[in-house]
């Protein structure tokens, strides 16, 4: 994208030395080649987000699904689970917004995806002073539960391997847009497909600007 010289001096004004450092070490310094690559940034961001918000989705209601197959459709409530503080917060939360109409498929939407995530962890703690106890999630959720949402994630995981967080391992992006179609093919094979085929990530990754040298 050509800018003009006000172009280029409100975009400088806007943006706050610090992060556009960022792109300038990206761009080898080049003042033009890091405004190109702030401008495209959103525009990538914008991609992953609408592939994240399908996978989501789909992640969640794999999950779900199994849960209700064992505990019914509002699994939730159920005595039988023992789920963790910070689960429990989560709970507490998507029960707030769902006032006054509760029903099972309102409160599982309203599970945000850091909830979900945290079930498929070992668990944390629940309860205080002597009555605080560990909750099992690998035990409990993970075995003959939760492992059957993902029927592809064997040969996935075994085929690739996924970094595990809190490795510290930056992934770039293209690397990225792999994990996630990766990550699509564990609940349903198909639903990978369907992003490759869809999926806008490829298109703007091309599109990335180059600095002079490379043009």
């Amino acid at each position: 994208m050509k800018l003009t010289a006000a172009q280029r001096a409100a975009l400088d004004k806007s943006v706050a030395p610090a992060r556009m450092g960022t792109y300038l070490a990206a761009a080898g310094h080049d003042p033009d080649h890091a405004r190109e690559l702030y401008l495209w940034d959103p525009e990538l961001s914008v991609a992953f987000m609408a592939d994240l918000a399908i996978l989501e989705v789909a992640l969640r209601n794999a999950m779900n699904s199994r849960l209700v197959s064992r505990w019914g459709e509002r699994w939730f409530e159920s005595q039988s689970i023992r789920l963790d503080d910070r689960s429990c917060r989560a709970l507490a939360d998507a029960w707030s917004r769902t006032a006054p109409d509760r029903g099972p498929d309102r409160i599982v939407a309203q599970c945000m995806f850091a909830f979900w995530r945290a079930l498929l962890d070992k668990g944390d703690h629940v309860g205080v002073g002597p009555s605080r106890v560990r909750c099992d999630y690998e035990t409990q959720l993970w075995r003959g539960v939760l492992d059957k949402a993902f029927p592809g994630g064997k040969a996935q995981a075994a085929r690739d391997g996924f970094p595990l967080s809190g490795q510290g391992i930056r992934r770039t992006a293209h690397e990225a847009h792999s994990d996630c179609m990766r990550l699509a093919g564990m609940p349903d094979r198909d639903l990978a497909s369907w992003g490759d085929a869809t999926s806008n990530i490829g298109a703007v990754l091309a599109k990335r600007p180059r600095s002079v040298a490379d043009r």
